[in-house]
């Protein structure tokens, strides 16, 4: 029920009137009894979540507490209104805030004459992202961004940001049948929230409000309401361009057309960016004193003087960067947030709250419930070791991995599997050293991996693992580095695993002096200019080439037609050492022209494979990216379209289930080879393939073994440093004696390159096995059958 002029709140605020009302909140304006020659005060009602789960309202109290600690941050700045009180009472939630005396944006939008013209758009935009740099640098994101919620201030005339949707959202949550807490709407408003918003388990992003941004200020130039704006039926991007009054430039109309693309990976990714891109359109605001003034020489004398000053005082303190927690750092947990997202129990869910309160023990016998519920989730198995680690108070190691979570438009996940897989290889290696560090108590007899891992201390001390996702996006990818490297207990990172991701981020981990190691990135430009700080697992693309060349070479096949994407490091780098190692041993190869480049979306393979077969007797490369882009989906139904008429060659990102999938639709697959590193069959390490089977209840696959790899290869250069530091780990990585053991063999580098010396390299095929998921499994192609392999399928 909505309060009435005259009525109180905790016998402090008197209602003066309501100010509107909006999804499930309340606004008015009111009367501080205490302070009453203040001006008045804008006081927000949000109500409690309809719930009968305690533990609902539990999490609502603490987001409503977390949003509020932003709120008090963001409030000094005076874009920004002060937050002046919060509580509860009567089941609702209550913020009170600064009263902004001004005129609200969409008021200006109506009565305004003419459109505004390309300077007040640009003049808008700087404003507004100035704001947003700072709201998104607290780990906010807005989500209700309108023309009502900005307010043009009558001090200063500045804008001002009001109505913040995040804290707002407390009164939405519920829970699931399974217990899982989750938001039950979407938060925003229809026209200015982009579609990926409309998901209400979507993780809001700063994307989400440059796209407001951006169709805030079309609407300014067009005068048209964003609903009103023409789409395109097939894309679904605005037309708008031919709108506006005034005559734009095209550096804003592209600036403007990115911020509000349909497709969030199309937008810009930071405020940041955006700012960046409007530089050039900018007009200067003051000349520059020339060297030769008096003017000049007066400001540098008095800058020399400021200059002495603060060497002074920095004589006298000592400077320490704030430390953002882990809590606050977006994409980013050692436990705190739940990162793999597919249908999380409500035990992990609970585990991973307490976790967050900092209460170990509970959030311990929480994740381990979880465990027993779920024996094949990576992520908790890693939160089950850092919790342990806090709640018996051990010294430990930190090191970090950085996976691909794939998602969909909407920010839902579309596929886990590959950061699933790569995470299985490090939480293994994690699990062996801290069973050394458990005592036979009662609490932590139902530990997992006891009685199937081989223990392997690490100087009496355990190993702590933070987990990051790129999503497979380079914004994302270079926002976790960049967020990786400012946390100083981390040692080391295992990542990226995509070679795009890499040769965007490596140059960050170099300049700050921190281990990179890939588990997947192959790309030899990683080689061309060689960092200190990278090294990788995984083997280069030549010698992936020449795996493949050989294996054609050995059917008999001289002729290859080449799919893949060329805008890719990975994909393009295969390709040209495939090409140089093939025509040097008297093969040809050619791309077919419209056909080639797997990574369209409008990719034909029915069409490509009739291209081919005009060419007679021609096998086909196949090289997907690292599931960047679609190539990995277009190069499967290249393999269906084909139907085992010609041979088809691909690299270690086809060595997965749904290949196998596809081929129990196809009548045979007798002409299709796949570059492998590792193998069960085949493994260096004989009890890792057996413990990892019994540890995740079912086999694991290449990506988990040189993730293992990269772990226990980190663990030896911790192991061999007195008090191992950043520096240490890549100098004792580089020495020419260094060695460590894993799955794939012993994992060597080229101090020079950071590439693995004497890299392993097979060729797999798919062969029939009734007892395997699909009917059908790889081997090593030297097996011909899975019974020459030795594998019981009966």
């Amino acid at each position: 029920m909505s309060l009435n002029p005259g009525d109180e709140l905790t016998g402090r605020y008197k209602i003066i009137n309501q100010l509107g009302q909006g999804g499930t909140a309340i606004t008015y304006i009111a009367q501080d009894l205490q302070n009453p020659s203040n001006p008045p005060c804008v006081i927000k009602e949000i109500p409690f979540p309809h719930t009968e789960n305690p533990l609902v309202l539990k999490k609502a109290r603490n987001r409503f507490q977390k949003e509020v600690l932003a709120l008090q941050t963001l409030g000094n700045d005076s874009r920004i209104p002060t937050l002046l009180n919060h509580f509860e009472e009567n089941d609702n939630f209550y913020i009170v805030q600064e009263f902004i005396t001004g005129t609200a944006l969409s008021q200006e939008l109506l009565t305004a004459k003419n459109h505004w013209t390309e300077a007040q758009a640009i003049s808008f935009l700087q404003k507004i992202l100035e704001i947003l740099q700072l709201v998104h640098n607290a780990n906010i994101i807005h989500r209700d961004l309108t023309p009502s919620n900005l307010i043009r201030s009558i001090t200063g005339n500045k804008i001002v940001l009001i109505d913040f949707g995040a804290v707002r959202e407390v009164s939405t949550l519920t829970s699931n049948s399974t217990g899982e807490i989750l938001t039950s709407k979407a938060w925003g408003t229809t026209g200015y929230m982009p579609a990926e918003q409309y998901n209400p388990q979507s993780i809001p992003q700063p994307y989400n409000d440059i796209y407001a941004v951006g169709i805030i200020t079309i609407q300014a130039l067009t005068g048209r309401r964003p609903t009103n704006l023409p789409q395109d039926p097939d894309s679904c991007e605005f037309i708008w361009t031919h709108l506006t009054s005034d005559r734009l430039s095209d550096p804003l109309k592209n600036i403007l057309t990115k911020m509000v693309r349909f497709n969030f990976k199309d937008r810009y990714q930071s405020a940041t960016e955006v700012l960046q891109a409007l530089k050039p359109l900018v007009a200067p605001v003051k000349s520059k004193p020339r060297k030769n003034s008096p003017h000049f020489r007066w400001l540098l004398f008095g800058l020399a003087g400021v200059a002495s000053a603060l060497i002074i005082a920095y004589s006298f303190s000592l400077f320490r960067p704030t430390i953002p927690s882990l809590a606050s750092v977006e994409g980013i947990s050692s436990g705190e947030k739940l990162l793999i997202q597919t249908s999380p129990l409500w035990s992990k869910q609970r585990g991973i709250n307490e976790f967050a309160d900092l209460n170990y023990p509970e959030a311990l016998k929480l994740l381990k419930q979880s465990w027993k519920e779920d024996r094949k989730d990576p992520e908790t198995l890693i939160y089950i070791n850092n919790a342990l680690l806090k709640s018996i108070n051990a010294e430990y190691y930190t090191i970090a991995i950085v996976v691909p979570v794939r998602r969909n438009q909407d920010g839902s996940i579309f596929n886990a599997n590959l950061a699933e897989e790569l995470l299985r290889g490090i939480a293994q290696a994690q699990t062996e050293v801290n069973l050394s560090l458990i005592t036979p108590s009662n609490s932590n007899k139902d530990f997992p991996g006891q009685e199937l891992l081989e223990t392997k201390p690490l100087k009496r001390k355990g190993l702590r693992v933070i987990i990051a996702d790129d999503g497979n996006i380079k914004s994302y990818a270079v926002k976790r580095a960049n967020s990786l490297v400012a946390q100083p207990d981390i040692l080391a990172v295992i990542g990226h695993y995509t070679s795009d991701m890499t040769v965007e981020t490596v140059d960050i981990y170099d300049r700050n002096k921190l281990v990179a190691i890939s588990p997947g990135s192959t790309t030899e430009e990683l080689t061309r200019k060689p960092r200190k700080f990278f090294f990788r697992t995984a083997p280069t693309t030549s010698i992936e080439a020449e795996g493949l060349v050989n294996q054609l070479i050995s059917v008999d096949w001289k002729k290859v037609a080449v799919f893949y994407n060329p805008n890719s490091p990975f994909s393009a780098s295969l390709w040209e050492e495939f090409k140089k190692q093939f025509e040097a041993l008297g093969g040809t190869t050619f791309r077919i022209n419209n056909y080639y480049d797997l990574s369209k979306n409008n990719f034909n393979a029915p069409a490509a494979i009739a291209e081919v077969e005009k060419e007679g007797k021609i096998a086909i490369l196949v090289i997907p990216d690292g599931q960047v882009t679609s190539s990995l989906e277009n190069a499967l139904e290249m393999i269906k379209a084909n139907n085992d008429r010609n041979w088809i060659i691909g690299p270690w990102t086809l060595y997965e289930t749904r290949t196998l999938e596809l081929a129990k639709q196809l009548k045979s697959v007798n002409k299709l080879g796949v570059s492998v590193f590792w193998h069960p069959l085949i493994s260096f390490d004989k009890n890792f393939p057996q413990n990892a089977e019994k540890l995740w209840g079912g086999p694991v696959n290449t990506r988990s073994a040189l993730t293992y790899d990269a772990a226990r290869t980190l663990i030896q250069a911790l192991e061999m440093q007195p008090e191992p530091s950043r520096e240490g780990m890549q100098k004792t990585l580089a020495a020419p004696k260094f060695q460590a053991s894993g799955a794939t063999g012993i994992i060597e580098f080229d101090p020079n390159t950071g590439n693995r010396k004497n890299s392993p390299k097979r060729v797999a095929h798919i062969v029939p096995c009734s007892r395997e998921q699909f009917g059908l499994t790889f081997v090593p192609i030297e097996f011909p059958t899975a019974a020459a392999a030795g594998l019981k399928c009966q």
